[in-house]
């Protein structure tokens, strides 16, 4: 039996523009590596022309009424309307009666273009807008969400945290959601915690919890 030569078992170099072809698991491994967007910190806007007041829920009775889960700080003040807005493009309606329920928590919104409640089942999840200006004034140590997004955040000490980019609502109180030099703060917005908001400086005051 011949001895097989070492030019057979030799490996024989790939041609100088040979092509590296690497194999799925290695490219998708690559593609993965995505460096994340940087988190965003809101700036101080202009305000708006209106605020969202509720969201419908379901068709109510037989008459076209809608069933309106209520966001509104003042559910009370919200009998006065004549006018809302319904959908993302905020197409005006009028208001034919607006009957606040559930302790505030909902409201029975009856409008002058819907009869039956085959109409308004198809409104169901649409948010319900009002025009800023028919809103009363908020109570003393009370913003809306649009006049605390983009302030600046400090401590008692003066030391800046960062910008409230975010408000988280639970259901007990929101929390803010501050975003800065040092990462991402969240402060609950009690008494204690929120120590004083100027809106004319655009500054926020606030006492970060202890965790031990």
């Amino acid at each position: 039996m011949s001895e097989r030569s070492s030019d057979d078992t030799a490996t024989t170099p790939p041609p100088a523009d040979a092509v590296r072809v690497d194999p799925p698991t290695a490219r998708r491994r690559r593609e993965r590596q995505v460096t994340p967007p940087p988190p965003i910190i809101a700036e101080r806007g202009p305000a708006p022309e209106r605020l969202v007041i509720g969201r419908i829920a379901t068709p109510h009775g037989t008459r076209g009424e809608l069933r309106m889960a209520i966001v509104a700080s003042q559910p009370d003040a919200l009998r006065a309307l004549r006018t809302v807005y319904i959908g993302e493009d905020q197409e005006p309606y009028r208001v034919r009666r607006l009957h606040v329920i559930a302790n505030g928590k909902e409201a029975i919104l009856r409008l002058t273009v819907l009869t039956n409640p085959e109409e308004a089942a198809a409104w169901r999840g649409e948010r319900v807008w009002a025009d800023l200006t028919a809103l009363p004034p908020l109570p003393e140590n009370e913003y809306y969400h649009y006049q605390l997004l983009g302030l600046d955040v400090s401590d008692e000490g003066g030391t800046l945290l960062g910008r409230l980019s975010e408000i988280i609502e639970t259901g007990a109180n929101d929390v803010y959601v501050v975003r800065g030099p040092a990462g991402e703060v969240l402060l609950p917005a009690i008494d204690g915690v929120i120590l004083a908001v100027d809106l004319e400086a655009g500054a926020m005051t606030v006492r970060p919890q202890e965790f031990y």
